[in-house]
């Protein structure tokens, strides 16, 4: 009888993920041999979804995600206080980091990828770094991850333009080979040391939005933000508190790390889910059942916040 419920429970798990991420691209076998009725259509339309457009880069171009992100608050802005002073403070410290040079990575990219989204939102998604089209365009998660997470976070209701704010733990492409640059699959992950001259900049992010829940995803962002070594795999599925007083310490001479006492009070009410790194689900579709259920967790804890 266990095994039948498994089974149904399985099948409905996997059912329930189609409908929401309906491409070929996506597509994930069942966890029990029952036939999908999307699978003729998901065939015909594999390998669709190229990445978006990218306009001729431009290394004196404002990064475009500053611009998205003011776009997308615009609409929570009006008659809400608090929208607006996160917008004027995010823009400052757009500003003040557009143009850095802190970390290598400052003088090999094309454009900052500061972040893009709602201010307001209560939800932050954390990538681990910008890639060759977000280099190009200075918003996070515009190629086929980005199209990925995109299906995720509209699986629960969230969207970039009106509800969820997404940024990465570095703001600069981080290349394999920095003399060429114009080379696709010249991506790598962000070095400890990378991570620790360009974290500031995404904490102080996080002060001003304060989000109810942060996801994080891929093994990077979530080693940064929970400060552990402990692989992804063993991490996801969980719900990890946020180590407020870790990263903000009462006594700091950093002062890009100082916080009031209501921000700390907010920001220890925030919750971490770890998953996986939308890259990960297109090299292996089979993840894709754990994902969703990390989804529902997200959901689930704004459900309840609501």
């Amino acid at each position: 009888m266990s095994e039948i419920k498994k089974a149904i429970a399985d099948t409905k798990q996997w059912v329930e993920q189609e409908k929401v991420w309906d491409d070929s691209l996506y597509m994930t076998k069942p966890t029990i041999d029952v036939p999908s009725p999307l699978a003729g259509e998901g065939a015909r339309r594999a390998g669709e979804g190229t990445p978006h457009p990218a306009p001729p880069p431009s290394r004196n171009e404002p990064g475009l995600g500053a611009l998205v992100e003011l776009r997308g608050a615009r609409s929570s802005a009006r008659g809400e206080g608090t929208s607006g002073v996160k917008t004027t403070e995010l823009k400052a410290l757009y500003e003040k980091y557009k143009d850095c040079t802190r970390c290598r990575l400052g003088f090999t990219r094309i454009k900052i990828v500061f972040g893009v989204g709602n201010p307001d939102s209560k939800v932050l998604f954390i990538g681990e770094g910008p890639g060759y089209e977000e280099d190009r365009r200075g918003e996070p998660f515009v190629g086929k991850s980005g199209q990925l997470l995109d299906k995720m976070m509209a699986a629960i209701g969230l969207s970039r333009q009106t509800n969820a704010y997404i940024a990465n733990i570095v703001k600069c492409h981080p290349m394999t080979n920095p003399q060429t640059p114009e080379a696709r699959g010249n991506d790598r992950p962000p070095s400890p040391d990378e991570v620790a001259t360009c974290s500031p900049i995404l904490l102080q992010q996080i002060a001003i939005i304060q989000p109810r829940a942060i996801m994080t995803l891929g093994s990077p962002s979530t080693k940064m933000v929970l400060h552990t070594r402990d692989a992804i795999t063993g991490l996801r599925g969980k719900i990890v508190p946020f180590d407020v007083d870790y990263f903000y310490p009462p006594i700091t001479d950093m002062e890009e790390l100082q916080i009031n006492v209501e921000t700390r009070e907010t920001l220890r009410r925030t919750h971490v889910i770890p998953t996986y790194h939308p890259a990960a689900l297109l090299r292996n579709p089979n993840l894709k059942p754990e994902s969703w259920s990390d989804l529902k967790l997200l959901r689930d804890i704004l459900a309840r916040q609501s």
